[in-house]
């Protein structure tokens, strides 16, 4: 029988995280915090490292260190654009996205009227505009650091809305990589009709916290499985309104899928990056992360966000009155109840709401991961890197050739006028000695693997 520690749970996660636990017949540990087998974390636990290290040894947590700073905006384009420089088809798959004010020179060259701004740390469309001008941008982000992504202005409607799509995806471990994505999810349907040039936040915010506050928001009714009519609808209704408008709604699903395991294969060397220094993490700590995908009118999908800890709320605001969503509850409760039975080995995902998201050599056999491999093996597993264990590379062989002399491997680290580089500046200079070398990225990584 399961333990639970819920004690750090606040609000309406903690509503129905009491719900599963009694429902499960599962025990909530109350203050004996070192009886729990589970330890459920609402923040995100790279805030939270010190309750990592007090918890005993056997206790799971459903946080994984990493996860949190990848789900940043900005750190998930930089994680995204650095691995596309070995892997360019993964630019395919999110907007075209810059940071600001990182990317400030490059801005002043793009027509902002197609970007949307959003706060690097923002959540439930917090901090959102939409800047007319670099004038605009600058007056309104002020010091903060913001994600200006390209706006899909051709977006697929439901009922001529704009709407996206929340999914939600297991990480059972990193070491094996193993990652499940449930069946279940959200369909989140903007209030007023999608107009392009209107700025309008309820015809182009799809998110909850912004729609409910419209007094034409229609919460979800108690038959879910059958309502079409409000404005967060269920996978089962939306794949049949697909089929109505002559969609193909498995196809639709599996492109999407497609997508999903290309983002966590890219995502999966930086999360080894960030949670290796945590002498502290468990080998079987879990979470559920969630994933903001929209579809343009063609039906490709492309991700918008990731989010690390992704809202568990389950009440909805009816008649003026907060009362608990039946469909909240239900998609809520599936993910969470067969995320623990999962992580907790008390069932196979075959017999849950989740599905395999490909194979782990699939999501882990990239050249990105080798890299990083070769990064721990110069730095003797630090985090960083100072000039001379990066010129480490010069002594493999065949790495110094007449365009690349063991000097020009200095000269290209000081371009970044530090001390010690990161993971991220590394690939770069991987990059740079591949060029300067002449030849294939997959030569070099011959030459250089360990």
């Amino acid at each position: 029988m399961l333990k639970f520690d819920i004690s750090n749970v606040k609000g309406s996660e903690k509503t129905l995280l009491k719900m599963i636990i009694e429902k499960q017949n599962w025990i909530d540990c109350g203050e004996q915090h070192s009886k729990a087998k589970i330890v459920w974390n609402q923040r995100k636990q790279d805030k939270c490292s010190k309750f990592s290290m007090d918890r005993p040894r056997l206790q799971i947590c459903n946080k994984i260190k990493g996860v949190g700073i990848i789900s940043q905006k900005a750190q998930t384009k930089q994680c995204l654009s650095t691995f596309g420089m070995f892997y360019p088809e993964i630019n395919q798959i999110y907007p075209e996205t810059y940071i600001y004010p990182l990317d400030r020179n490059l801005l002043y060259s793009k027509n902002l009227n197609q970007f949307i701004a959003k706060p690097s740390n923002g959540s439930e469309g917090k901090g959102i505009f939409f800047p007319n001008s670099m004038n605009d941008l600058i007056k309104k982000a002020g010091l903060e650091q913001m994600v200006i992504q390209k706006y899909i202005d051709n977006p697929m409607l439901l009922d001529n809305k704009k709407f996206d799509l929340r999914f939600y995806i297991l990480i059972q471990k990193l070491n094996p990589y193993v990652c499940y994505l449930n069946n279940e999810g959200l369909v989140r349907i903007c209030v007023d009709s999608y107009e392009k040039n209107n700025k309008n936040q309820f015809a182009h915010l799809t998110n909850y916290a912004i729609n409910c506050e419209n007094t034409n928001y229609i919460p979800c009714s108690n038959d879910f499985m059958n309502d079409n009519q409000s404005n967060k609808q269920s996978f089962q209704v939306f794949r049949q309104t697909l089929k109505k408008q002559g969609q193909d709604d498995q196809v639709i699903f599996q492109n999407i899928e497609n997508l999903i395991a290309q983002f966590m294969k890219a995502i999966y060397p930086f999360l080894l990056y960030h949670s290796k220094s945590d002498k502290s993490e468990q080998s079987q700590n879990f979470c559920i992360i969630g994933l903001d995908i929209i579809l343009n009118n063609q039906g490709q999908p492309f991700i918008l966000e990731m989010n690390s800890s992704p809202s568990l709320q389950i009440t909805q605001f009816k008649n003026n009155k907060e009362e608990i969503s039946p469909f909240d509850f239900y998609v809520k409760e599936l993910v969470v109840t067969d995320a623990i039975l999962i992580a907790s080995q008390q069932k196979e995902w075959k017999d849950t709401s989740y599905k395999l998201l490909s194979d782990a050599y699939q999501l882990v056999n990239n050249s990105v991961l080798e890299l990083l491999n070769l990064f721990w093996y110069c730095g003797k597993g630090m985090k960083t890197l100072s000039c001379s264990q990066f010129c480490k590379i010069s002594n493999f062989s065949g790495m110094l050739n007449e365009n690349l002399q063991r000097v020009e491997y200095q000269i290209l680290f000081c371009k970044f006028q530090v001390q010690r580089i990161d993971f991220y500046q590394f690939l770069e200079l991987i990059i740079a000695v591949q060029k300067r070398m002449n030849i294939q990225l997959y030569n070099l990584l011959e030459m250089i693997r360990i």
